[in-house]
């Protein structure tokens, strides 16, 4: 058998020196007659020499006290004292552990040992668990483990179920938190906490529990180990009801964003594309799933053309102090969009970065109201003006046929020469054929004003209204000659003979009245595959081209000084467009005039 070196004395003092703790031999005096010295802290270390010295002499007197307790408890029972104390020194707080025994009547044997490291360490631990149960409470993270064989949860910290801290460890089997899972999400919990993936993978779900709302929870599975034959799966919870509420709202938020009728973008200052929403992108020909991030404003955005525009806006919404309203003109054909009301402003983001929000608000039909209506208040002011002159010549025109019949029937009365009475007779039937033709202008366009106007569709013969018209204007030395195209082939039209004849017939007095004897008038039509056009050809003086947009309105006259009331031609034009056809005229001044008329050859009215 191998010889007992641990029992051989020789050896004691070596297996002391390697093995032992600081040993001190306290007579009881409480004087330090020998020891062995193995620490380092500065009031007992192998520099200091303490033998014969009151060993409570050199502790701080807190210490000191508390030994000298011990000191004696030990002497008189016996028993050893196993106890932990603090050694505070100028440069740190040390721990010892100072284990008293009797080692005979007159003496103690003290071993002195260094638990600094592990005291701190013990403390830094009880920190960081008091941190960590704190942070759990406040951020409602638990701590749970789950027993793969037995189906049981054993949670600590913050339960989710509960709604508090747990003072101790619960646990729970997992029929039992299937029980209080949203239906839709215990088949999918069983799943996450059976399958084989266990790096930090995460599952949310839903506890659904009588008398309050639903709480969203997220779980992690962190670890996987075996204790005893058992497999265990820790892992954590947190409630994330905030969360997801948030994250609901910002997304309802982007959804409203992204979806507005409103092409809303935003980008750096330095023109980088942050976003753009739905209705941005199309208007500028951008895919949804495009990435911007890496665009300039001015490279895809139709309002910016160049850096320096860019440049030149970001610059305005600075000196409007982060917010400027403008219109913008730009057009987008393709969506009908002739102009939009913008909004710009700065807004940081989470990097304290400036970002420039601009929202355009399309207005086209404002604009083309407003032009509508600025259209409209210029016609009124035209028309106002209108009737104005057209009261004005009408107080002429009339004045001057009245005033001629009540003169020429008071001589006729008084006149017995026959001649005169036939030449005053015919100043007198003029006279009253043009006041006839003033009252009938006025009031056939009042009528048609009042919708008031009617049309008898018949079938027509087109000759036939030529040779009418051509019998109704005989040859004279003192009118230009009217030469009526009529074709030998007869074509019948469904039309309103009556309302066609009226056009015609106020055409060619037009004609009359602008052409000099010795001119020409042709009139006549032509056929195209489903219209009539007929026509009025005068070599007279013709119309200036700045004067033909306007002949057809309601009181105009080139030369205000001309008869008639103006509204000859803007009958026509009103009869016409009420026959679902369209007049127009073509001139040259001093070249003659040609006025056409475009009808349906089938169509009713």
């Amino acid at each position: 058998m191998e010889k007992k070196i641990l029992h051989d004395l020789k050896f004691l003092e070596k297996i002391l020196n390697m093995t032992c703790d600081t040993l001190l031999l306290i007579n009881s005096d409480n004087i330090c007659v020998d020891a062995i010295m193995k620490t380092s802290n500065p009031i007992l270390n192998p520099d200091i020499d303490i033998i014969g010295k009151d060993i409570l002499s050199l502790l701080p007197q807190s210490t000191s006290n508390l030994i000298k307790q011990e000191f004696a408890f030990c002497r008189q029972t016996g028993e050893t004292s196993n106890l932990n104390y603090d050694l505070p020194t100028d440069e740190q707080m040390y721990y010892f552990k100072f284990l008293i025994h009797k080692f005979d009547e007159e003496h103690l044997l003290c071993q002195y040992r260094d638990i600094t490291q592990r005291s701190n360490m013990k403390y830094r631990l009880k920190s960081a668990l008091t941190a960590q149960l704190e942070v759990g409470k406040v951020a409602m993270i638990g701590h749970w483990t789950y027993n793969l064989q037995q189906q049981e949860f054993t949670h600590n910290g913050y339960s989710n179920l509960r709604k508090k801290n747990l003072e101790e460890p619960e646990k729970i089997y997992l029929d039992e938190l299937l029980a209080q899972v949203h239906p839709d999400d215990r088949k999918k919990m069983e799943i996450f906490l059976h399958s084989d993936t266990i790096e930090y993978s995460t599952f949310e779900y839903r506890l659904k529990q009588s008398g309050i709302p639903i709480t969203y929870v997220r779980a992690t599975k962190y670890a996987k180990r075996v204790e005893n034959d058992v497999c265990l799966i820790e892992g954590f919870s947190q409630n994330v009801s905030d969360f997801i509420k948030n994250r609901n709202e910002l997304e309802m938020v982007l959804a409203v964003v992204d979806n507005a009728p409103y092409s809303i973008f935003a980008c750096h200052k330095n023109g980088t594309m942050a976003f753009a929403n739905k209705a941005c992108r199309q208007q500028n020909g951008l895919e949804e799933e495009r990435d911007i991030s890496n665009l300039k404003v001015f490279e895809c955005l139709r309002d910016f053309t160049t850096k320096e525009a860019w440049e030149l806006s970001v610059q305005k919404i600075i000196s409007a102090s982060g917010y400027y309203q403008y219109r913008c003109d730009t057009e987008y054909p393709e969506m009908d969009i002739i102009g939009s009301e913008c909004s710009s402003l700065l807004i940081k983001n989470g990097n304290g970065e400036d970002i420039v929000w601009t929202i355009k608000r399309d207005i086209s039909d404002q604009l083309r109201y407003e032009e509508q209506l600025l259209r409209s208040k210029e016609a009124a002011e035209e028309s106002e003006r209108l009737k104005s002159a057209f009261i004005s010549n009408m107080n002429h025109e009339i004045r001057t046929p009245l005033s001629a019949i009540i003169g020429f029937g008071n001589i006729i009365a008084n006149t017995s020469d026959p001649e005169l009475r036939k030449e005053y007779g015919e100043l007198l039937t003029a006279n009253s054929d043009q006041l006839l033709r003033l009252i009938t202008d006025v009031l056939e366009m009042s009528q048609m004003d009042a919708g008031k106007v009617r049309f008898e569709i018949s079938d027509v013969s087109l000759k036939g209204i030529l040779n009418e018209l051509s019998l109704s204007f005989v040859a004279h030395d003192e009118l230009p000659s009217i030469i009526f195209d009529i074709p030998e082939k007869e074509f019948i039209a469904r039309l309103d003979r009556g309302r066609v004849m009226q056009v015609l017939v106020n055409l060619i007095n037009n004609s009359i009245k602008f052409t000099p004897p010795q001119g020409t008038i042709h009139v006549g039509y032509h056929l195209n595959s489903d219209t009539i056009r007929f026509y009025v050809k005068d070599n007279g003086m013709g119309i200036a081209k700045e004067n033909q947009e306007f002949i057809f309105k309601r009181f105009y006259k080139i030369n205000t000084m001309d008869k008639g009331t103006g509204l000859g031609l803007a009958i026509c034009k009103s009869i016409v467009e009420q026959m679902n056809g369209q007049i127009t005229v073509e001139s040259e001044l001093g070249q003659g005039a040609i006025f056409s008329i475009t009808l349906p050859i089938c169509e009713q009215v």
